[in-house]
């Protein structure tokens, strides 16, 4: 019995002897899962605040006021576009000694032709009326005008030729004209002319001379060629 047993447990033996036996060993710890994080709740983009720029106040720019004299009463404050003619200065002897009597007495002592018995009282050729004393052009022909009046009417004088002058004689109030450059007497001045200025030049034949058109012309073609 004894053999028997020691034969079945040599049997066991070597049996178990040839089996490798494994073991699998499961990891005593396993890694944990991450905790899933809440999600924080996303904010809207605010709209950008539009820039606000600051500058220094600048200060006032301070400007220079023209300093303006005082003016008399009725003086012009611009300065005429042409200037004024030099003056021709003459004694009496002088004067009387290239005007004609009646021209003498009109323009150097404020005389007054009759009506209607001046030359150029109907006289409507073209060219160009002048002072009879210093030969200053005064008048185009193409202001001329018949009036009916009896003396030569013009309602255009060429610019700075014409002196005015309050007239208080003969008991009446009017407004003389004389030649700006020698101070002759041309007659008066009037508020009832035509179109386009409405004024009426009332000047003594004596106290004019005449250039016509082809005179004047050639006037000028002779000082414009040049001499030899």
């Amino acid at each position: 019995m004894k053999f028997q047993a020691c034969t079945i447990a040599l049997a066991g033996l070597v049996a178990g002897c040839g089996v490798k036996q494994s073991t699998t060993l499961e990891p005593s710890a396993t890694k944990e899962k991450p905790k899933p994080v809440a999600a924080s709740p996303v904010k809207p983009k605010a709209k950008p605040e539009p820039a606000v720029t600051t500058t220094e106040a600048t200060k006032p720019e301070t400007q220079t006021i023209a300093k303006i004299a005082p003016q008399t009463q009725f003086e012009p404050t611009t300065q005429p576009q042409s200037k004024a003619p030099k003056k021709i200065v003459k004694t009496d002897a002088e004067w009387r000694a290239i005007l004609s009597p009646e021209e003498y007495r009109i323009l150097r002592q404020k005389g007054t032709e009759r009506a209607f018995t001046g030359k150029f009282d109907h006289h409507f050729k073209k060219g160009t009326y002048t002072c009879k004393g210093c030969g200053t052009a005064l008048f185009e022909s193409n202001t001329k005008y018949n009036s009916g009046c009896g003396w030569p009417a013009f309602f255009k004088a060429k610019e700075n030729t014409i002196a005015e002058t309050v007239d208080r004689s003969y008991g009446m109030v009017r407004t003389e004209i004389t030649c700006k450059k020698c101070d002759g007497h041309l007659g008066h001045v009037f508020d009832d002319g035509p179109n386009p200025t409405g004024i009426r030049y009332c000047v003594n034949s004596a106290s004019m001379g005449f250039v016509p058109d082809e005179e004047e012309a050639l006037a000028k073609q002779a000082a414009a060629t040049p001499k030899k």
